[in-house]
């Protein structure tokens, strides 16, 4: 929903598994068609780690796809901005479900390595700002975080909370001054530092596993960004300055300029909850 809301009618706005009525008047061989003309492959990365040999690996990709012809599927283009806009899915649930997002930064944007340190001090972490200040100190929430995806040509930036309708509208109000005032003072030099360092920690923690290490090489082939070595990666975390990441909270994290998604028992909640965060987001 929040997607939807960011993108619109762009394909980076409908859900991923499609919708029962789109999906059921699908013919099967529409479908293989599709499958047909898209696994082919131009359109296909082979990504391998552990303990094998380059040429065998190449030897049995040769065997299976050497005869098979095609080219990459064309890219679409990139979605325009929605500005303000509001959806919610009224359901009788426990916890009302809700999101803050906006656009974000394409996936070979260099700027990707500030916006992960910056997504750690929001919300991507047990000792962020939105983890510290909802869930510790009020118990507003069990769950709540922020969280940053890259495509193609765009990306999005986001906040999630899980609460009871009770909490909602004081949920949404720390959430605000907490995106206000990353806004409005920035980030502090220790913050930066403790979360350059949880960054980089998890990232060489994640290469003792070899599927970690096989899906990151087949991501940057398949997503045509530079293949970093490991000094590389940590060098280009090292980089990161408070220019960079007060730069990026005054581009993406704005209230005003965020689209907001909810699902829960009563819409009105939402919307007069949101009034703390935005005004114009709660009238859209």
């Amino acid at each position: 929903m929040l997607a939807g809301a960011i993108f619109g009618d762009h394909p980076l706005g409908r859900p991923i598994i499609g919708r029962a009525e789109v999906v059921s008047s699908v013919p099967v061989p529409e479908i293989g068609r599709w499958h047909d003309g898209r696994y082919l492959p131009g359109n296909m990365v082979l990504a391998a780690a552990g303990n094998l040999e380059h040429d065998r690996i190449v030897a049995l990709a040769e065997r299976a796809f050497g005869d098979a012809s095609g080219s990459a599927v064309s890219a679409l283009d990139a979605p325009a901005r929605n500005g303000h806009v509001l959806r919610f899915h009224q359901k009788e649930t426990e916890q009302y479900h809700l999101c803050l997002g906006g656009a974000g930064i394409p996936r070979g944007d260099d700027r990707r390595f500030a916006l992960r340190v910056l997504d750690t001090i929001l919300g991507g972490s047990t000792s962020s700002r939105l983890f510290q200040e909802v869930r510790e100190k009020r118990g507003l929430a069990y769950a709540v975080y922020s969280y940053a995806s890259h495509y193609a040509d765009a990306g999005q930036v986001a906040v999630y909370v899980g609460t009871r309708p009770d909490n909602v509208a004081e949920a949404l109000d720390v959430i605000g001054s907490e995106l206000r005032r990353l806004v409005d003072d920035g980030v502090t030099e220790e913050e930066l530092e403790r979360a350059r360092d949880n960054v980089k920690g998890r990232t060489v923690l994640s290469m003792e596993s070899t599927l970690s290490r096989m899906n990151r090489l087949g991501s940057s082939v398949l997503m045509d960004v530079p293949l970093l070595t490991m000094d590389e990666l940590l060098a280009a975390f090292d980089a990161v300055t408070l220019d960079d990441v007060n730069g990026l909270a005054r581009d993406f994290w704005q209230p005003d300029h965020m689209a907001a998604a909810g699902v829960g028992g009563d819409e009105d909640t939402f919307r007069s909850a949101l009034e703390t965060v935005s005004p114009a987001l709660a009238a859209a």
